[in-house]
């Protein structure tokens, strides 16, 4: 048996062909801060030409590329009231089966990471009597209002971006088949699909562990947003871009953006040009984006800004 200072550390994620590149930077991100460790990347991809496949597995020779079954996802349904989901999201459920006969234990981590420290310490996190461990999903733990929504026992709501799962609990427990029971029978009713359903499934077998591995990027004030960076002793381990304003879209700017560029370099997307958001884009977009500008001094922008936040806004 390998000893924890040698031991693999397994990371998966779960991509379709539209995020394959963030992806490889998210990877890239964990291979840079973590040389002196040990890793193995398993990307399971849906809907994804050979030709891509063979340009993330260019990133590193630590990934192995794996296609999931067809099956496995065109039986869920497309429609999200969340505009920047898709149905890569279920993807995750299935990956705990299909890595059993390889693992005993694996990290999953959403595509909308990036990572900024050692995470070997992962090692000393047991998890022999849970299904998982997990980052709690806001800030204030003692007022969670996903867990109240949900009326979960241990008023305990985690975000899914970053599991550390027991595989063989996770299939003696039946989490896959437990979780796609309620996805189908309520699906209209969890705004947070997959992963309000493995909150559900899951509750009370469940270890809650330090934030720093799977931080909202979104729980930082605007000056924080611009200096959590260089501030060693407090920075993350996982930094979690949630929501529709991603660092890769070109309407975004500052710290995050240029840390994600940084890593982006180094993948073979590297001179890719960043997509735009504007087709997706809400009214508090553009309100957003106006408010940041308009703080940089960017008057003008703001201005442009603003006054398409007043068009969408009454044009709805």
């Amino acid at each position: 048996m390998e000893s924890k200072k040698n031991a693999v550390i397994n990371i998966a994620y779960c991509t379709d062909a539209n995020y394959l590149e963030y992806v490889a930077t998210s990877i890239t991100s964990v291979i840079m801060n973590n040389t002196h460790n040990h890793l193995a990347f398993y990307v399971f991809v849906y809907d994804v030409a050979y030709h891509d496949i063979e340009k993330l597995k260019a990133t590193s020779n630590l990934i192995q590329v794996l296609e999931i079954d067809k099956a496995d996802i065109d039986k869920y349904q497309d429609d999200f009231s969340i505009k920047h989901l898709n149905r890569s999201t279920y993807m995750r459920l299935a990956v705990p089966r299909l890595l059993a006969d390889k693992l005993e234990s694996f990290i999953y981590l959403d595509a909308d990471t990036l990572c900024f420290d050692d995470i070997s310490a992962i090692a000393d996190i047991k998890i022999d009597n849970v299904i998982c461990a997990a980052s709690h999903d806001a800030l204030n733990i003692h007022d969670d209002k996903q867990a109240k929504r949900l009326n979960l026992n241990g008023n305990n709501y985690f975000n899914a971006g970053f599991l550390y799962i027991n595989i063989n609990n996770w299939i003696k427990y039946d989490i896959e088949n437990k979780a796609n029971t309620i996805l189908f029978e309520n699906t209209k009713l969890l705004p947070y699909l997959d992963q309000d359903a493995l909150n559900i499934v899951m509750d009370g077998n469940v270890l809650f562990i330090d934030n720093c591995w799977n931080f909202i990027y979104n729980w930082y004030t605007d000056k924080e947003k611009e200096s959590f960076f260089y501030d060693k002793k407090r920075l993350p381990k996982i930094i979690h871009f949630t929501g529709g304003r991603k660092p890769w879209f070109s309407e975004h700017s500052g710290l995050s953006q240029q840390l994600f560029l940084f890593y982006h370099h180094f993948t073979p997307w590297k001179d890719v040009p960043l997509r735009s958001y504007a087709s997706r884009m809400r009214p508090t977009d553009y309100r957003v984006y106006s408010r940041n500008n308009f703080k940089e001094g960017r008057y003008l922008t703001a201005l442009k800004w603003y006054v398409k936040y007043l068009s969408k806004k009454f044009s709805l």
